[in-house]
């Protein structure tokens, strides 16, 4: 026979798994370093006060809509113009119909404005509302 037609078994290479911690840790590190989170920036606004307060413990499910002094209004990231916040709270309840909607206003905003953002917000079907307001610190 020749030695050309007879098989030999190879063995399967291994491969090393010495260095596999490192990698992953490197993996976290550089996932770590370069994730970029984002922080709600919103506008300019010195909300109201309020004697008591209550913190809302849900993270998702929550759009902030924004009016500042000179009544500029933006829906989380989005100027808007007092026509669209329907069509934009629409176009958002439609991908999420759960939403609560945080209206952080400013305290020098004339509330017959207030008023028809949130009778724009009730043209939408979003009823879940909630007010942004600073706690009074009392001392005693």
């Amino acid at each position: 026979m020749h030695k050309s037609l007879v098989r030999r078994s190879r063995e399967t290479p291994e491969i090393p798994m010495a260095s596999t911690a490192d990698i992953a840790f490197l993996l976290i590190l550089f996932f770590m370093v370069t994730t970029v989170i984002r922080v709600a920036t919103g506008l300019e606004v010195d909300r109201p006060l309020a004697e008591s307060t209550e913190r809302i413990k849900i993270r998702h499910n929550l759009v902030h809509l924004w009016i500042d002094v000179s009544q500029h209004i933006q829906i989380d990231d989005f100027s808007v113009p007092l026509d669209y916040v329907t069509d934009r709270m629409i176009e958002k309840r439609s991908k999420n119909p759960d939403l609560v909607t945080i209206l952080e206003v400013d305290r020098e905003v004339n509330y017959g404005f207030v008023d028809q953002v949130m009778e724009r917000l009730k043209e939408a079907g979003a009823f879940r509302i909630t007010f942004a307001t600073d706690l009074i610190e009392r001392s005693e």
